[in-house]
């Protein structure tokens, strides 16, 4: 059976930009669909958040997930577990935050506030493991990257900073705590946006961002993170989002005007292809120009499917289109959401996930595999940094039920006797002719062995007492 690929939306409280004309109203939640379908799975009910305010953790190592969402205008993160209908846990956090974000090895949690500030948490722990002031404005947005050793933040300030997960847990200095490992800062307005590749790590890869000043750049994530290419949207646009094929061919820039732009990163030179950009600020900006899709509303997400056959985007009316790649053909709208959509995504569906009644084919008894997968542990954040964190970390771990059938003690014990080595009869013990004839022979050999040991020793002691007899009788010392 094929994996069920699931779309997770959310969206946002406000309803300014959120035309629900003949649309029932409906309490702001976290939905999942079938991409295939566009069937609810799952909802997620009573959460509201903003933008870049919401992340998920895969099942993953014996140990279940789930979805992480700052509640808007408020310091509260919800948490929902795959394996339940309701609210898993409620945790105050310290201050009210613009984005948050969770690392997929769902070891780390980071949120960033209106005055720049940056926390760091272990999420199995509940530790703040690093606070810091990053930007001198707020924060748009923070990201992980898929190996989850780098963090990647954007401001209104216009910068966009990478930090080293490593260097924010342990610093070797502690008065470069907090500090950068490296900067982008060629935009001139607030970063709004910025996409990864799948090779994108610590070990290099490339990272697009795009800011208010009508600019999407390309950069490399090798220090000292050069600039490689510069694309210019026509004027009066400002992008929101981009969406990056996992090949990195190409890639998508949405705007607040509602167009999509494509943006090609081969081109085709006489009978090859050739990669665009690479020469920084020596080379000439790129022009784009024509969007591939157009519509009514503000664009507030986007995303593609993993296998990049469709591109999903969310709207400021709360709709959601899919669209086919590469023709661009619109193949249906999703309505679950009354205000504007916030976090687009896809995913595999959880191997514990506990669909509604009426789901895509979901485990909707809770039972058999959900019971083999623990939720995940969750401890309350700090609000403030612990002296002595390190003494007091904590970390526990649910043991999953034994699931393997029941082996007796007879038959352990009976498995365990084949693996003993065999006993071997012993030489000596007459128990063969063959054996005992053996025996004699080697005992033979030795004595013969000896008895030439001890002759070839005394012609060695005689030779050595002539040639000293012999210098002695010369006068020679």
């Amino acid at each position: 059976m094929a994996p069920q690929e699931l779309i997770l939306s959310s969206c946002s409280s406000d309803p300014s930009s959120s035309s629900s004309a003949g649309r029932q109203q409906s309490t702001p939640s976290i939905h999942l669909h079938d991409l295939l379908t566009s069937t609810p799975v799952q909802a997620f009910k009573n959460s509201a958040n903003s933008s870049h305010s919401l992340g998920y953790v895969q099942s993953q190592n014996g140990q279940g997930g789930g979805v992480f969402a700052v509640q808007e205008g408020k310091g509260i993160l919800n948490i929902w577990a795959w394996q339940k209908d309701q609210m898993h846990s409620k945790i105050h956090l310290p201050e009210k935050m613009t984005c948050f974000t969770v690392s997929p090895n769902g070891i780390w949690a980071a949120a960033g506030s209106p005055n720049g500030q940056i926390y760091l948490w272990e999420i199995a722990s509940g530790l703040l493991l690093s606070s810091f002031t990053a930007h001198y404005r707020s924060l748009t947005s923070l990201t992980f990257t898929p190996d989850s050793q780098l963090l990647i933040s954007t401001s209104l300030d216009s910068s966009t900073h990478i930090f080293l997960v490593s260097r924010l847990i342990d610093p070797e200095d502690q008065a470069l705590a907090g500090k950068p490992y490296g900067s982008l800062t060629d935009h001139t307005l607030a970063v709004r946006s910025v996409g990864l590749g799948r090779l994108a790590g610590s070990m290099g890869g490339r990272i697009w961002t795009c800011s208010d000043d009508g600019t999407a750049k390309m950069w490399s994530l090798h220090p000292p993170f050069p600039l490689l290419a510069t694309f210019i949207l026509p004027p009066s646009s400002s992008p929101t989002c981009l969406s990056i094929d996992p090949s990195e061919r190409f890639f998508y820039v949405s705007t607040t005007q509602g167009e999509i732009y494509h943006i090609p990163l081969f081109r085709r030179k006489d009978t090859s292809y050739e990669a665009v950009g690479g020469g920084g600020h020596s080379s000439i900006p790129t022009k784009v120009e024509g969007s591939v899709i157009t519509l009514k509303s503000p664009i507030t997400s986007m995303t593609l499917s993993i296998s990049c056959t469709i591109l999903l985007v969310g709207c400021g009316d709360g709709t959601v289109h899919l669209y086919s790649l590469p023709s661009h053909q619109h193949l249906r709208t999703l309505n679950s959401h009354n205000g504007p959509i916030t976090h687009l995504s896809t995913l595999l569906k959880p191997v514990d996930l506990i669909s509604s009644s009426g789901g895509g084919g979901g485990n909707g008894n809770g039972g058999g595999v959900v019971e083999q997968w623990p939720i995940m542990e969750i401890k309350n954040f700090e609000r403030m940094k612990s002296q002595n964190h390190n003494l007091s970390h904590t970390v526990t771990i649910k043991i999953p039920l034994n699931t393997l059938p029941s082996i007796s003690k007879s038959s352990l014990l009976s498995q365990l006797d084949e693996l003993r080595p065999k006993s071997r009869k012993s030489i000596g013990g007459g128990q063969s002719g063959v054996e005992q004839d053996q025996m004699e022979g080697l005992l033979a050999e030795n004595k013969r062995l000896r008895a030439s040991l001890e002759k070839a020793t005394k012609i060695n002691e005689r030779m050595w007492n002539g040639i000293v007899d012999m210098k002695l009788a010369n006068g020679d010392q």
